[in-house]
C-alpha cells in the first residue's frame, strides 16, 4: 500500500496547481467581459474543472500531514482535508468581503475568495509537489 502513495504527495500538488491554474483563467474571463461571463461559457468551465482539480489535489494535504500515521488516521485525514480546504473559502470571504464592501466592481465582493485561494493554493500545490519530490529522492 505504501507503494501506490509514494508519490500521491507529489501528484496532488499538481492537481491544486491546475485547480488554481482553472480558476485564474476563471477570473481572467470575469475580469476581461466586465462581470458579463461569471456563469456560463469559459468561466463555468473553468470554474467546474477548478473544482474538480482542487477536491483530488487537497487530498494531498491531508495526506502530507498523516504521514508516518496508522493507515485509519491517513484515511480519515485524505477524506476530511477537501471539506477544510473549501471550508477555508469561507473564512478567506470573511476578512476580504468587509475590504471590498465599497468597491465599484460589482463582482469583487464575490470573486475576491477564489482571488485569495488561488494564491494560496498554487503555493500549498507547489509545497506539496516540491515535498514530494524531495521524499522520493530519498527513497
Amino acid at each position: 500500500m505504501k507503494l501506490i502513495f509514494s508519490r500521491w504527495a507529489q501528484v496532488a500538488g499538481l492537481f491544486l496547481i491546475g485547480g488554481t491554474l482553472a480558476w485564474a483563467i476563471k477570473l481572467a474571463v470575469i475580469v476581461a467581459t466586465n462581470g458579463r461571463i461569471i456563469t456560463s461559457g469559459a468561466a463555468a468551465f473553468f470554474m467546474a474543472t477548478g473544482i474538480v482539480l482542487l477536491l483530488i489535489g487537497s487530498t494531498g494535504i491531508g495526506y502530507y500531514l498523516s504521514r508516518n500515521r496508522r493507515m485509519l488516521v491517513r484515511a480519515i485525514a485524505i477524506i476530511l482535508s477537501p471539506a477544510l480546504v473549501f471550508g477555508s473559502f469561507i473564512l478567506i470571504g470573511m476578512v476580504t468581503n468587509p475590504l471590498l464592501q465599497n468597491s465599484s466592481i460589482w463582482y469583487a465582493q464575490q470573486e475576491a475568495p477564489i482571488g485569495v485561494g488561488v494564491i494560496v493554493y498554487m503555493l500549498v500545490g507547489y509545497f506539496l509537489f516540491r515535498s514530494g519530490r524531495r521524499d522520493s529522492n530519498y527513497a
